[in-house]
């Protein structure tokens, strides 16, 4: 009641004064609109497209992320020992020629002697291959072939986890490109507010504050849309360092949306997860080879047995030869070598195990973390909308009012306020659904089919 018969006074003592001249003029000061900070800009890899979409930004991060290239390199460290390892079951043959001159041969009474050339060159091969060892060597091998693979698993999460990475970067970028839009259409906003509280001033409709508040407004969006630009420029640079670019490329990015895994229940997230994540099948394979580990030790001491044969071929004297030996070898006493690499190889197999269940349940808590935010996201982004909706109905309303002067201009400027919350929540909620779409993907065990798995493949 208190307001309605404020405004009705206002009314009245505008028609009163209508065409008489202001006794009192705001002073305002006026604000510039915010240009961009840019960086100097140099020019991007000819791999890099002048647009990035989605499956384009997540190419670039896979050809040039130096993490990437570091968990590759050690899926071929992991290859290298497992070849060092089963080289012991190949055939060995090595070959060797020696040269050798006998400048004194005999000696004289006097102590001296005569030099003769009765040298000549000498030439071995000896071929060798492990018969029998009680499956010590064959059960390193295997250890080391779980290890490339739990190495290779180890890889492919690093993709995924790059791709979520570089999903987040992504879209967050977009969502600030969104927000900046928001931003300069509240700032329109603000400006056709301004030019009304003015008009009416002018008219004797309104009051000096209207005009200041719609200054105060005006200011304050310009403020948040310098805010807007810099979080924007912030989150390229980010999405630059998570693609392995220099700061300075410049980056356009296309609108594009995440989309959405599917599936019938959340039953099916879980089973999936279990079958598919890079950590359950690497720490997996850490298992099987702290397995095969602790076979081998229990095989530390136990004889070996090999065959030799060895070809030799002298020049001076001249002769020949072709050898085959058998030879039996084995640790009578250890020192307790064998107890020590056993009970080392124990403990290693109950720390895997241990390892695995962790995993196992940090795997399925990411799912249903991931699941539930991707429901709470679906209604945020409903509410969301519906929020701009009624917002945008009330800014209507309100502008309605204060122009045939049933309203005060606080009121628009509320409504306005609450249109601008909205539309950032909605450009929020909608980010929120994007990247709750990513997390379950990456909850899952999904990895993008680009990349560079292949590669580390015989």
């Amino acid at each position: 009641m208190r307001r309605t018969l404020t405004t009705l006074l206002m009314v009245g003592c505008g028609w009163a004064a209508w065409g008489q001249p202001r006794p009192y003029q705001p002073q305002v000061q006026h604000s510039e609109m915010p240009q961009p900070v840019v960086l100097p800009q140099v020019a991007a890899p000819a791999e890099v497209p002048a647009s990035l979409g989605l499956q384009d930004a997540l190419k670039v991060a896979f050809r040039y992320q130096s993490a990437l290239r570091v968990s590759e390199s050690q899926v071929r460290g992991a290859r290298g020992r497992r070849r060092q390892t089963s080289a012991g079951l190949n055939p060995r043959l090595s070959l060797s020629s020696t040269y050798n001159e006998v400048l004194i041969n005999s000696a004289d009474a006097s102590g001296f002697g005569s030099f003769l050339g009765a040298g000549g060159w000498s030439h071995n091969a000896t071929l060798s291959q492990l018969l029998y060892d009680f499956g010590h060597t064959r059960d390193l091998t295997h250890a080391q072939e779980e290890m490339e693979k739990s190495a290779q698993s180890g890889y492919e999460q690093a993709q995924s986890d790059l791709a979520l990475q570089v999903k987040q970067a992504y879209f967050a970028c977009l969502q600030a490109q969104r927000l900046i839009k928001v931003q300069e259409d509240a700032l329109v906003n603000r400006r056709e507010h301004v030019k009304e509280a003015r008009s009416r001033f002018d008219a004797g409709l309104g009051l000096p504050s209207d005009v200041t508040r719609a200054e105060t407004a005006l200011s304050a969006a310009l403020f948040n849309l310098t805010q807007a630009q810099t979080t924007a420029a912030n989150n390229k640079l980010q999405l630059n360092l998570v693609l392995g670019l220099d700061p300075r490329v410049p980056i356009v990015l296309r609108e594009e949306q995440e989309p959405l895994l599917p599936f019938n229940t959340p039953e099916e997230l879980f089973e999936l997860a279990l079958k598919q994540r890079p950590e359950l099948i690497q720490f997996q394979a850490n298992l099987a080879s702290a397995q095969a580990a602790l076979d081998a030790a229990h095989t530390q001491s136990s004889p070996s047995v090999s065959t030799n044969m060895i070809y030799q071929n002298r020049q001076n004297p001249s002769f020949q030869t072709l050898g085959l030996n058998l030879a039996i070898s084995f640790n009578a006493v250890d020192g307790g070598l064998q107890d020590g690499k056993v009970t080392e190889a124990t403990a290693n197999v109950d720390k895997a195990r241990a390892e695995l269940e962790g995993t196992q349940q940090r795997v399925l808590s990411q799912v249903g973390q991931a699941y539930l935010n991707l429901k709470n996201s679906d209604q945020q982004l409903t509410s969301a909308a519906a929020e701009v909706a009624n917002a945008s109905e009330t800014l209507r309303l309100t502008n309605g009012r204060y122009k045939v002067g049933l309203g005060i201009f606080l009121d628009v400027l509320d409504a306005q306020s609450a249109v601008l919350t909205a539309q950032t929540n909605q450009v929020n909620a909608l980010a929120q659904l994007y990247l709750s779409r990513a997390a379950l993907a990456r909850a899952v065990g999904i990895i993008p089919s680009i990349g560079k798995v292949d590669e580390t493949k015989d």
